[in-house]
């Protein structure tokens, strides 16, 4: 080995730069030995075991260690009182909701570690879906909104509720509106709030904006039935399913439900019975639903609406005015053989459609009319409350804040300068309006567009209630304290409406106590 040679970590130390030196005087803490090593002959030649560790493992380690920062000391405290519900190396579990799903929140040492469906779970039976099992990770996303922020910085949380007490008293008394836009709350106590802050502030609207969008069939159930809901379908009780675009499966409405239902009748106790299920998908592209059905039939996007009505046509035995030729889609034996299937299973029948056009859910609903499928397969007076979003409504808010009638809008779990399907409109329009608050946990397109961001609690931080389908409730209750300087959404509401609440909790139990629990008992239970 030729130890006459000389290297460089980098330029900095070829250079000799001023920095380079600095830093390099506490690179080591004591002499290595390296030269001695090499001219004894060998490394363990004569070598002391002490110098050859210091040489091999200071030489290799320290080079790394060289560059690092100074890390933080965190001290380990024992407990003085363990808790008597913990015990280190050991879960806990603990009961709560994610979107209307009943879920366990693993815990180790108060920290959630692992999220799983409710095995008693009367909805799902214990499913999850992969957003609840993920919405773990964002417990612990360092991106997220540590405090409140004004203006782009931080604040602390008196000086933005004056701030925010004083704009709204100054809109209230100029008679503009104030606008809380939310995806689609089914919470009874969010729910609550938000009318006790109406209360405070008549001038304001809520608003249910949702970034995939239900209003077509919504629409077309209000058109058809008077009843301006989104239907609960019971997919483990249709013998024959024909699904036009739907990933009910994957993406639409309820997957993690309609999953649980699809597999009752398509499992092996099924196929030994000979009653499993059939499944006719038309779609445009693969979806894990189409990807899953007996007979799967591409079509166009352009086609989709032409194909309902051609099986509209195949089941009533007449023709929709203007359906007489409507291409080799209505002509094709598809059709008909679906239409035949249909027929043979009527009562137990089931038709879906993705479209959000409420013409197609209008030809939709009276095929499944023609097929009894109201009562069975599809439950229109126990309808699912996870969407509610009405479309119009935001055109309408766009309008205002473009008009100057709105000087106060919130957002809660709604970004729609991201996903709305024109957000530079939406930018436009946010610019006129005079207070603008986001309860974002992250500084997101619309939140970046506030003047105020008082970021919400994540829902393992917080307590709360969901009721994602008629008679089925679900409550939210914290596996952990607040990681950062958070605030419930709703509890920031209720402050700048004047409330004496100083803890949601209070709230949501009183909510419970004097409504869902006043009369009977819900699910069988007599109080909180």
């Amino acid at each position: 080995m030729d130890s006459n040679k000389k290297y460089w970590k980098g330029l900095e130390e070829l250079n000799n730069s001023p920095e380079f030196v600095e830093k390099n005087k506490n690179e080591f803490p004591e002499p290595i030995p390296l030269e001695d090593v090499l001219e004894s002959g060998g490394l363990m030649n004569k070598t002391p075991r002490r110098s050859f560790l210091k040489a091999m493992g200071f030489g290799v380690g320290a080079v790394t260690l060289a560059a690092c920062q100074p890390v933080p000391v965190h001290k380990s405290i024992p407990y003085l009182i363990k808790p008597e519900e913990v015990t280190p190396g050991v879960a806990n579990f603990y009961v709560s909701s994610f979107e209307g799903q009943a879920i366990l929140v693993k815990t180790r040492e108060g920290r959630p570690i692992k999220i799983e469906g409710n095995p008693n779970d009367l909805l799902i039976g214990g499913g999850s879906s992969a957003q609840a099992q993920a919405s773990v990770l964002d417990l612990y996303d360092i991106s997220r909104v540590k405090s409140a922020l004004q203006d782009g910085g931080e604040n602390e949380w008196d000086a933005i509720d004056s701030f925010v007490k004083n704009e709204l008293t100054a809109i209230k008394a100029g008679g503009k509106g104030i606008r809380i836009v939310t995806s689609t709350i089914n919470s009874p106590s969010t729910l609550a709030a938000v009318a006790d802050f109406v209360a405070a502030f008549p001038n304001t609207k809520h608003i249910n904006y949702d970034a995939v969008s239900y209003t077509g069939i919504i629409q077309a159930n209000a058109a058809s039935f008077g009843k301006a809901v989104l239907p609960h379908y019971n997919f483990d009780k249709a013998d024959v399913i024909v699904s036009f675009g739907a990933d009910f499966l994957a993406t639409w409405i309820s997957p993690t439900e309609f999953t649980t239902q699809y597999v009752k009748n398509r499992n092996n106790k099924s196929l030994q019975s000979k009653k499993m299920s059939r499944h006719i998908q038309f779609e445009s592209g693969m979806s894990n639903t189409g990807s899953n059905a007996d007979v799967r039939i591409p079509i166009k996007l352009s086609e989709e609406g032409v194909a309902i009505i051609a099986l509209y046509n195949a089941i009533s035995g007449t023709t929709l005015p203007g359906s007489k030729d409507l291409g080799n889609v209505a002509a094709s034996n598809a059709i008909k053989v679906a239409a035949q299937e249909l027929l043979a299973a009527k009562g137990k029948a089931l038709v879906v459609a993705g479209s959000n056009d409420v013409s197609v859910q209008l030809v939709v609903n009276a095929i499944n009319s023609l097929l009894g499928s109201y009562g069975s397969t599809i439950d229109l007076d126990n309808p699912s409350k996870q969407f509610a979003g009405n479309d119009n409504d935001f055109v309408e808010l766009i309008k205002e804040m473009n008009d100057g009638a709105v000087d106060a809008v919130f957002f809660l779990d709604a970004n729609p300068a991201y996903n709305y399907h024109s957000p530079e409109a939406v930018k436009s329009a946010l610019k006129k309006v005079r207070l603008r608050v986001s309860f974002s946990g992250y500084a997101d397109e619309t939140a970046a567009l506030c003047n105020i961001i008082a970021p919400n609690h994540h829902y393992l931080e917080a307590w709360g209630d969901e009721n994602a389908l008629e008679g089925y409730y679900t409550v939210i209750q914290p596996a952990i304290n607040p990681v950062y300087d958070t605030r419930q959404a709703e509890l920031s509401l209720l402050t700048w409406a004047g409330s004496a609440y100083k803890d949601y909790y209070h709230y949501v139990r009183n909510t419970w106590d004097k409504s869902l629990l006043a009369i009977g008992g819900l699910s069988g239970q007599n109080g909180w």
